[in-house]
């Protein structure tokens, strides 16, 4: 069974490890994959992008899936800078394509692909 989470405008370390303590629980219901909606996530620190990688490690201990489907473009370009986006199970589409890392492959959020370009001002 597939637990479906919405993460709110803010995405905090707190609400993360609640979920992180519920898994027990939810195990015995049954769940067997979560997927995190971060497409709302406007709001997040980096304890929160630590949260996110210890939640996901928590998860995958368990021998349990988990997905951050839709991040909103803040949150993926954070993810992208650095490095998370590459190690965690990030959907950009909410189609199950999974993120490559690269904002080069067209799939990432504007906002990411732009993250690395140069601002176009002349140097004087």
């Amino acid at each position: 069974m597939i637990q479906r989470v919405e993460a709110g405008r803010e995405l905090s370390q707190t609400a993360l490890a609640q979920l992180g303590k519920s898994l027990p629980e939810l195990i015995e219901q049954g769940v067997t994959s979560f997927v995190v909606d971060t497409s709302k996530v406007l709001e997040f620190d980096s304890a929160t992008l630590e949260a996110i990688l210890e939640f996901d490690a928590l998860v995958r201990s368990r021998g349990l899936d988990v997905q951050f489907d839709r991040p909103s473009p803040v949150l993926y370009q954070a993810l992208f800078i650095t490095g998370l986006a590459d190690r965690l199970d990030v959907r950009v589409d909410g189609m199950g394509s999974p993120s490559t890392g690269s904002a080069s492959n067209g799939s990432a959020p504007k906002a990411a692909a732009d993250a690395g370009k140069p601002s176009g001002g002349k140097s004087s």
